[in-house]
C-alpha cells in the first residue's frame, strides 16, 4: 500500500516492531507521521492494545477518518523516485516470448506499478502465457514483486457464518458482496460480509459482523454506492452500516439503529453517495421513515428520544395530500421495499397494495398508485412494472415520474419481475411460476416473445423469498440466464429471434443467478457459491460452505504456537475431512506458510489466492508457497525488511505451478 505524501497517526502497539521503528520506516517511505487525530489526518493505523478500539481509533471514527490495520503497513519500504511500469503495448509485444517477458518484468519499475491500472492486463497476459507455455519464471517473478508490495494469502472460509442471506453486484459488475448470517442454532455469533472479485472467482476482502449480515428471506439488505466505493448492509438485527469494500478497517464508517428494536432487518435505501440511508421506521409524521447519516459514527434514535446517540436523523415532514389520505384510509404511508433514485432526488418503492414516489428531502408525495401485487423498478428509474395477482393476472408498466400507465395492461401469468437494459431502453422478463417459461417485454409493456423454459418453482416473487433470483440479464441486455426446475442453467440469446445458447448443470440447491462484467455468471445457494463463464461454462471458482474447523480436535493451534508467539492458525477446509492452515497474520516469516498434508496440495490453488489492495486476486500457482506438514524447521522472525520472502531456509515443499 502506498501512503507516500499522506498524513497518518500511529495508534496502539505492534506485534512485530516498536512504534518508534515503525514511525521511522513510514517517514522513510515519504509518510508524514503526527500524534494527534484531526480532520486533516488522512488515516489512522490501528495496532493492538489492551482495550479495543483505543482512543485514537475512536476519535478517527467520530471524524470519519479512515482506519487502517497494522497489516497494511508491515511491508512498506523506503521508496526511491522511479519511472513508469511497462505499458500494455510493451507487454503485449512479449506475449509469445516468455524469456523476453521475464526480462521486461525484471527491468520494470515495480514502485510505479498501480494495481487498478496495471494488474488486470498483466494478469490476463500471464494467463494466456500459462495456457501456451505453463507457469514460467515470468509468473514467479511477478508474484514475488507483488508480494513485496504487500500481497497477502487469503481464503474464503470465515471462522463464523451460516447461510447466505443476500448478495449484490457492484455497479461496475466486477465485484460481488455477499451477506451471511450466523450459524444455525447459534444465538450469539457472527456472520461475514464478504467481497469477491468476479474475474478470478476469489475472495478479496471480508468483515465479521456481530449477529450476522442480512436477514433470512429479506431483499436488498446489501447495497452499493453508485461509484462502488462503499457497500452497506443491514446487520446485527436492527442496524444499517456502510463499509469501504476494499478497505482494511473492520468497523463501518458509520451505522444507524433507528427501527425501535423490531425483530427483523431494517428496510433501507442507500443514497447514491453512500453516506446516508433512508430507513423505514415509525415516526410522528404521515410518511414513515427517516434519513440517517452513515459517515458520522453511531446513530441511535427512537420515537421516545431515549438513549439517542449521534446526529439526529432527518424525518420526512411533508404531509400527505388529502386525496392520498382518502385513498389510503389512513394518515400514514410506509415502504416495504424501497430504492433511492440514481439522481438522488426521490424514493421509489411500494408498501402493501400501493406504489409511490416520494421527493426528498422533505418526503413530499409525488404520486401514489394502487398496484396490489409486487412492483419492480427499471435500472434507469424510468419505469415500474406491477403484476396484479389473481385468476386473470394483469401486468402494468408505469411511468416512474408520474405513476401513470404507459400502455394498456396485459394478461400475464403470475411470476417474478426482472428488469434489464438493452442500449438505451429497459427490458422486462417475467419468470412464470412452476415451469411456465419466461415472457419478455419492452419498456412500454409490449410483449416480445415467450421463452419455453421449464422454470424453477423457487422464482422469488414473494417478499420473503429474497434469496431467490431465478433470472439474470446480461449487462448489455443481449442475453439472459435462467434457473430451471430440474437443476440446470439456461443461457438465451435475446435478439429479434431468441435462441438457447447453452445449458449446464448447477450445484444442488442453487437459488440465484447473477450476471456480472466480463461474462461471469454467479450461482448461489444457501451454502454454495460458483463462478462460471457465461458462454463456455468454464469454472472460475467453486466453494461449499458449512464445514467448520474444530480447534479442540486439531494440533494446528499448538503447532503455530511454536512460531515464537507471533502467529495463530487460520484454518480452512479443502474437503469434508481435510484441513489446512495459513498464518494469522500472514506476514514474514509466515507470509507464504501453509500447513497441509502432501495429499492436500492439489486443492490449494482452488481455495487460496494472493490478494492485492484487497481488490484483486492473483493465482497462488504462479508463485511459491512454503508448504509444510508441521512447523519444525520454520526459521525465526525476519528482523529486517530487505530479505527476499522466498529465500528463508525453511523446510518446505515449493509449489511452482500446482496442477
Amino acid at each position: 500500500m502506498d501512503l507516500r505524501g499522506l498524513t497518518v497517526v500511529v495508534a496502539g502497539r505492534y506485534r512485530t516492531e516498536s512504534i518508534k521503528k515503525l514511525k521511522m520506516r513510514l517517514q522513510g517511505a515519504g509518510v508524514n507521521v503526527v500524534d494527534e487525530v484531526s480532520p486533516a489526518v488522512d488515516a489512522v493505523i490501528d495496532g493492538i492494545d489492551d482495550t479495543y478500539p483505543n482512543e485514537r481509533v475512536r476519535a478517527a471514527e467520530r471524524l470519519g477518518v479512515p482506519v487502517l490495520s497494522a497489516e497494511e503497513v508491515l511491508t512498506i519500504r523506503r521508496r526511491e523516485p522511479g519511472g513508469s511500469f511497462p505499458a500494455s503495448v510493451a507487454l503485449e509485444a512479449a506475449r509469445h516470448d516468455p524469456e523476453a517477458l521475464l526480462a521486461l518484468l525484471e527491468e520494470a519499475d515495480w514502485q510505479a506499478f498501480e494495481p487498478e491500472r496495471d494488474l488486470p492486463p498483466l494478469r490476463d497476459l500471464l494467463a494466456d502465457v500459462e495456457a501456451r507455455h505453463g507457469v514460467t519464471d515470468a509468473h514467479r517473478l511477478a508474484t514475488d514483486r507483488l508480494r513485496e508490495r504487500g500481497a497477502r494469502l487469503r481464503h474464503p472460509y470465515a471462522t463464523s457464518g451460516g447461510d447466505f442471506h443476500d448478495y449484490a453486484l457492484s455497479p461496475c459488475g466486477r465485484y460481488l458482496a455477499t451477506a451471511r448470517g450466523m450459524r444455525e442454532n447459534e444465538y450469539d455469533g457472527d456472520g461475514p460480509l464478504q467481497v469477491w472479485e468476479l474475474a478470478t472467482g476469489r475472495l478479496v476482502n471480508g468483515f465479521d459482523l456481530q449477529y450476522g449480515a442480512g436477514w433470512p428471506g429479506y431483499r436488498d439488505t446489501v447495497q452499493w454506492a453508485a461509484d462502488g466505493t462503499r457497500v452497506a448492509t443491514a446487520y446485527c438485527t436492527n442496524n444499517v452500516g456502510v463499509w469501504d469494500p476494499f478497505g482494511a478497517r473492520l468497523n463501518p464508517f458509520g451505522s444507524a439503529d433507528v427501527t425501535d428494536g423490531h425483530d427483523a432487518a431494517a428496510t433501507f435505501a442507500l443514497a447514491p453517495d453512500g453516506r446516508r440511508a433512508y430507513i423505514v421506521t415509525h415516526s410522528g409524521h404521515e410518511v414513515m421513515g427517516c434519513v440517517a447519516a452513515l459517515d458520522q459514527g453511531e446513530v441511535f434514535y427512537n420515537d421516545y428520544r431515549l438513549h439517542n446517540k449521534g446526529p439526529e436523523p432527518g424525518m420526512l415532514t411533508a404531509p400527505l395530500p388529502e386525496e392520498a389520505k382518502e385513498r389510503l384510509k389512513d394518515d400514514r404511508f410506509g415502504f416495504r421495499r424501497v430504492r433511492w433514485s440514481r439522481d438522488g432526488g426521490r424514493l421509489l418503492g411500494h408498501g402493501g397494495a400501493w406504489a409511490a414516489a416520494i421527493d426528498l428531502p422533505d418526503g413530499r408525495l409525488r404520486w401514489l398508485t394502487l398496484t396490489v401485487g409486487d412492483v419492480a423498478w427499471s435500472p434507469d428509474d424510468r419505469r415500474a412494472a406491477a403484476l396484479r395477482p389473481g385468476r386473470s393476472a394483469l401486468l402494468t408498466v408505469l411511468d416512474a415520474d408520474t405513476g401513470q400507465p404507459v400502455g394498456d395492461p396485459v394478461i400475464q401469468a403470475e411470476g417474478s419481475l426482472h428488469w434489464g437494459i438493452r442500449g438505451t431502453e429497459a427490458r422486462l422478463a417475467v419468470v412464470v411460476d412452476d415451469g411456465g417459461g419466461v415472457d419478455v417485454y419492452d419498456e412500454n409493456g409490449g410483449h416480445r416473445y415467450h421463452l419455453p423454459i421449464a422454470t424453477t418453482r423457487r422464482n422469488g416473487k414473494g417478499f420473503f423469498d429474497g434469496q431467490e433470483r431465478p433470472w439474470a440479464w446480461e449487462p448489455a441486455g443481449e442475453f439472459g440466464a435462467c434457473l430451471t426446475g430440474d437443476g440446470r442453467l439456461e443461457v438465451w440469446f435475446l435478439g429479434d429471434e431468441p435462441a438457447l445458447a447453452r445449458s449446464s448443470e448447477t450445484p444442488e440447491g442453487t437459488e440465484a443467478v447473477l450476471w456480472g462484467a466480463g461474462g461471469v455468471l454467479v450461482l448461489i445457494g444457501e451454502r454454495t457459491l460458483r463462478f462460471t463463464d457465461a458462454f463456455t461454462g468454464a469454472l472460475i471458482g467453486d466453494f461449499v460452505f458449512g464445514r467448520y474447523f474444530d480447534g479442540e480436535r486439531s494440533s494446528l493451534d499448538e503447532e503455530f504456537a511454536k512460531l515464537f508467539g507471533m502467529f495463530h492458525a487460520d484454518a480452512f477446509p479443502l474437503t469434508d475431512s481435510s484441513w489446512c492452515a495459513i498464518a494469522d497474520p500472514a506476514i514474514e516469516p509466515a507470509a507464504a506458510l501453509v500447513i497441509a498434508g502432501e495429499n492436500q496440495l492439489d486443492g490449494l490453488d482452488g481455495v487460496l489466492a494472493w490478494t492485492i489492495d484487497r481488490r484483486f486476486a492473483w493465482p497462488v500457482r504462479w508463485g511459491r508457497l512454503d508448504v509444510v506438514a508441521d512447523v519444525e524447521g520454520v526459521p525465526p522472525p525476519v528482523t529486517g525488511h530487505d530479505e527476499h520472502p522466498n529465500e528463508s531456509p525453511a523446510s518446505r515443499a515449493e509449489l511452482s505451478g500446482l496442477p
